[in-house]
């Protein structure tokens, strides 16, 4: 379901979220204005390798 236009749709007027669909399109004055989506060409599991290192930061923060 969440890969339907229909929720690409909801979340992209509901929360001002890029669609992860490319072939939505929304009509959304908010993301319109922060101009074209530009995709990050990291690989998201590049970043698995700082979990821990990121926990300790959050553990010393106080953070919740």
């Amino acid at each position: 379901y969440l890969a339907s236009d229909d929720a690409q749709r909801y979340f992209a007027d509901g929360n001002n979220e890029w669609p992860v669909v490319a072939s939505v399109k929304v009509d959304n004055p908010a993301l319109k204005r922060m101009g074209a989506f530009k995709a990050d060409p990291l690989p998201v599991g590049n970043l698995a390798m700082y979990v821990v290192k990121a926990q300790v930061i959050f553990d010393k923060a106080g953070y919740r």
